[in-house]
């Protein structure tokens, strides 16, 4: 079985057209989104509708959640306040429900190996903004949630947000598929094991 994965798309809509054809050129049996549709490129309404009408798995990232509820759930973007009072503006409500029911993470069991997927891992997941600070990878704290007795029921989590390619223990991130850099995961799970290539976008 393959597994798609990728992440962070970022308004850029040729990235996202080419990241979903590199995919099925791969003959993906599921394809999962990480989030972050929103904020940095200009057609964040062409990749949502894209997403919206594709059969891929999309989770909720930090920018989905500031689209749907606002920037008062996180202190730390109110710079990001005008941007995205504007995307709530112009959305259609379509749109909307579409991301306020985009969950926050999926997990299954394959040929008997048990996957996480999420844009990031939780300090709270029933928080209103339940991801922990980017700050976080620097100070240890993301490290030993790494380690917790959760993320270690399976077999492989994959994460998106940090826009990076990095391995922490069964933790395994996704770089941005639509900045500098990009490319997606694919995951090949058989009956004995769970094993991944990173397929670049460049």
């Amino acid at each position: 079985m393959k597994i798609a994965v990728f992440s962070d798309i970022h308004g850029n809509l040729k990235a996202l057209e080419t990241v979903l054809e590199r995919i099925k050129a791969q003959n993906a049996d599921l394809t999962v989104f990480l989030g972050d549709i929103f904020q940095r490129g200009n057609e964040e309404f062409e990749c949502l509708d894209l997403l919206k009408n594709s059969d891929v798995v999309c989770l909720k990232g930090n920018c989905e959640l500031y689209a749907a509820y606002g920037v008062d759930i996180d202190p730390d973007v109110e710079h990001l306040r005008a941007y995205y009072d504007g995307i709530r503006a112009k959305i259609s409500e379509e749109q909307l429900q579409f991301i306020r029911r985009m969950p926050l993470y999926y997990e299954d069991e394959f040929l008997g190996h048990k996957l996480h997927f999420s844009h990031f891992l939780f300090l709270d997941v029933d928080s209103p903004y339940p991801f922990p600070p980017l700050s976080s990878l620097k100070d240890g704290s993301f490290h030993e949630a790494c380690k917790s007795q959760y993320i270690a029921g399976f077999e492989l989590a994959a994460i998106g947000h940090s826009h990076q390619d990095f391995v922490n223990g069964n933790v395994v991130s996704v770089s941005a598929a639509g900045l500098e850099g990009a490319s997606f995961l694919l995951i090949n799970v058989d009956e004995k094991s769970v094993s991944y290539d990173r397929i670049s976008l460049e």
